[in-house]
């Protein structure tokens, strides 16, 4: 846990997953089943290995940049399109090596990034449908007005997804909020799984607002709603660190074990808040 200012927190910050929801069978599968997409479908290649494994995921997500998880899905699907052989297997980096390659992303720009390093060989408007009709799956999809173009699976990662939680929002003793990378439609299953559907809508911060983390508006925005100063926020990867970091004030608790080097890690938000005296 890192401190930047006051010691007392005023307002508790939760980020969505990995601190209010296990999305390890989710997001990560959809980026692995995403690439596996575009390099037979698009492509017009035969895999010869798995594809993106976890351990790129999670060396993915020690970089401040690549908070979205679809731009982590169509950012290594370019890599590996950009590569001269027609085996998966050495066109994508190892775990070590991918996380050396996103270092070059220095300014955030994943975007430009990806176009300057790898070219768009796959756009990233089709790569994100992609991610969002696997995610929610077809039944899910429709139910939201959209109709489905790349995929044919009724059932959604999203159900694979479990809660981190179990307790309410409503019996913690400081004002709560929100401050996620997730859409509002992938949001609202977050919160019927953890059964917080009750959360005031205007303590959440989403990328709807066109705010994305590590940008410490969010945090700012949420501090002057609930008329405090010294936010506690509680993340699971580098892009949560950076948000605290910059935004001068507060305190960051690391979720799971993305964090590797943080001097504390804790399993899930409850033992944070026990920590700090937020829970009996």
């Amino acid at each position: 846990m890192i401190n930047s200012g006051q010691t007392n927190p005023d307002i508790i910050v939760f980020d969505v997953d990995g601190v209010l929801v296990d999305a390890s069978r989710s997001y990560p599968l959809v980026v692995a089943r995403s690439l596996l997409w575009a390099w037979i479908r698009v492509l017009g290649r035969i895999p010869d290995c798995d594809g993106f494994t976890y351990d790129h995921f999670a060396a993915t997500k020690t970089h401040p940049a690549f908070n979205d998880d679809y731009d982590i899905a169509w950012a290594v699907i370019n890599c590996t399109a950009a590569s001269s052989t027609r085996s998966l297997a050495e066109s994508l980096p190892s775990p070590p090596k991918w996380r050396a390659l996103i270092e070059e992303c220095r300014d955030g720009d994943i975007e430009g990034w990806v176009r300057r390093f790898f070219g768009e060989r796959v756009p990233r408007a089709m790569v994100r449908k992609v991610c969002e009709e696997m995610y929610f799956g077809c039944d899910e999809y429709e139910a939201l007005g959209k109709t489905p173009l790349y995929t044919t699976r009724r059932k959604g990662f999203w159900e694979e997804e479990s809660s981190l939680v179990s307790f309410h929002w409503r019996n913690l003793p400081l004002v709560s909020a929100i401050y996620t990378g997730r859409p509002r439609s992938e949001l609202s299953l977050a919160l019927k799984l953890i059964g917080w559907t009750d959360f005031p809508d205007d303590m959440i911060i989403t990328p709807d607002d066109g705010i994305m983390k590590p940008s410490p508006l969010g945090l700012s925005i949420l501090c002057e709603k609930a008329g405090a100063s010294s936010p506690l926020f509680l993340g699971d990867a580098e892009s949560d660190r950076k948000t605290v970091s910059a935004f001068g004030r507060g305190t960051f608790a690391a979720i799971g074990d993305f964090l590797s080097d943080e001097p504390k890690c804790y399993k899930n938000p409850e033992e944070a808040l026990r920590d700090k005296g937020l829970m009996g």
